[in-house]
């Protein structure tokens, strides 16, 4: 029988450490709320696979590597076995370089050993389980943040209520999807996973804070109990934030639209789980395939202005053309190291639902292009998933411009990388059902359901039922 097991660890640094995600340095002043690496651990006997939400803005390759060795060594799950996620909270610790954040290796290593020491608790917690998977929505709370203006560019939130403003350049997807758990005997889920798309944007402080993912992983504990597991997976969000720019009210930034994004998806997760029919027989499994995408390449002019520019000016926040132009020369120093990347695509089945990740920052339209593909009845693109590459646009985007297509070491890909993952994910996908086309075939047969014949309450209306037949 599968088995499932959840488990969790905090990964929050100490005050003063760097809040990495946005142009300017910050340094932590506090805690608003703590942050967690959340493990799923799901083992049908045969295969044992561990999916992690990671309370940071990425993750970068090697803390991923060193994060599955540590995995492997406590608990001998296989390093390629590990789905690990960053929910890009824009107010977690140092886990990011680049702009004006620094490295910080000693953090790094923290929560690597971290992430493999809840893959090994949620390991040896696991227990026999029934899995299922259910899909419902939650609306108004993400929206594509890039537009169509009326010259025909393409702008990155070009403010509230923009007269110029003709359209969103792209979707925003308002499903959220949950894998859920619970045990043989019971009828409540014990567990479940859960994923959406939207920036972690909200906070944006000088304090560490999880974002709305704390209120989605608080909201399901106040309705199922202090010990149900979450691990929240966030959807392919690169061009999709909490921002309604065609809507006049305040921006949603701080703490009450944090709560309210939270609050909203976890809603539409209760409903999927309080629907969620379960199967007798499940089983669970993962796949990857690699492809190698080239990094940019700039004009030699392009670089002999970016050093024109820094020999006069030093690098600030206040002056996005000098970050700019340290970051074109970093990248252009990467590339003559390191022309090409390898990008990891991983595929993990539960059930009915595919979970796919993506290393990098992907647009909304690319994940729902593998989706409409999919043979598969829950498909769910997983972005910062085992790496990081930067944002992942498409072409559209190159052409009209925006703050996402500006070379960076956030981003750094070649202009056709996202049409060829695009690509993988969908031979990925079917690759996977093909090798479970039997039980997927199968499986709407062996959906089943909680029994209270010895529930002392359901015997009462039994009796009551009985008692009205006879006065009949």
């Amino acid at each position: 029988m599968l088995k499932a097991g959840f488990a969790s660890a905090c990964i929050t640094p100490e005050p003063g450490k760097e809040v990495p995600g946005l142009f300017e340095r910050r340094l932590a002043q506090g805690v608003y709320d703590h942050l967690y690496a959340r493990a799923a651990v799901v083992d049908d006997g045969r295969n044992c696979v561990a999916l992690v939400q990671t309370d940071t803005v990425k993750v970068a390759d090697e803390l991923v590597a060193d994060a599955r060795k540590h995995a492997n060594r406590f608990c001998g799950i296989p390093p390629k076995n590990c789905f690990i996620n960053a929910t890009h909270t824009h107010s977690g610790g140092p886990s990011m370089t680049g702009f004006l954040a620094r490295p910080d290796t000693d953090y790094a290593g923290f929560v690597s050993r971290q992430i493999g020491a809840a893959i090994a608790e949620a390991y040896r917690v696991r227990r026999p389980a029934l899995a299922g998977a259910e899909a419902d929505k939650a609306e108004g709370v993400a929206f594509n943040r890039r537009f169509i203006m009326k010259d025909g560019r393409q702008l990155t939130h070009p403010g509230k209520m923009n007269p110029d403003i003709i359209k969103p350049a792209g979707p925003a997807d308002p499903t959220v999807t949950v894998v859920g758990f619970r045990d043989p005997k019971a009828a409540r889920p014990f567990g479940c996973i859960v994923n959406f798309a939207c920036h972690g944007t909200h906070m944006n402080g000088y304090l560490f804070s999880a974002d709305y993912m704390r209120w989605v992983v608080e909201t399901l504990k106040v309705v199922y109990g202090p010990d149900f597991g979450v691990v929240y997976l966030n959807g392919a969000c690169g061009d999709v934030t909490q921002v309604d720019n065609q809507s006049a009210r305040p921006s949603e930034f701080g703490p009450y639209w944090c709560e309210r994004t939270g609050r909203v998806i976890a809603g539409g997760a209760i409903q999927a789980l309080a629907r969620m029919d379960y199967y007798a027989k499940s089983t669970v499994d993962c796949r990857a395939t690699t492809l190698r995408a080239a990094l940019r390449k700039s004009t030699p002019a392009a670089c002999k202005a970016a050093r024109q520019l820094l020999a006069k000016k030093a690098i600030t926040h206040t002056d996005i053309e000098t970050i700019y132009a340290n970051e074109l020369l970093a990248v252009e120093a990467l590339r003559r190291k390191t022309p090409r990347r390898t990008l990891e695509i991983m595929g993990v089945r539960i059930a009915d639902a595919l979970f796919w990740g993506v290393p990098g920052e992907f647009f909304q339209s690319f994940a729902l292009e593998v989706r409409d593909a999919s043979p598969f009845a829950h498909t769910c693109c997983v972005e910062l998933a085992n790496g990081y590459n930067g944002y992942i646009c498409t072409k559209e985007a190159f052409a009209g411009g925006g703050y996402e297509i500006r070379t960076a070491r956030s981003s750094l890909l070649e202009q056709d990388a996202g049409e060829r993952i695009v690509r993988a994910g969908k031979r990925l996908a079917n690759r996977m059902y093909a090798e479970a086309e039997n039980e997927m075939r199968a499986l709407p047969r062996r959906k089943t359901w909680p029994a209270f014949k010895d529930d002392a309450a359901l015997d009462g209306i039994n009796q009551l039922t009985k008692t009205e037949e006879v006065r009949s």
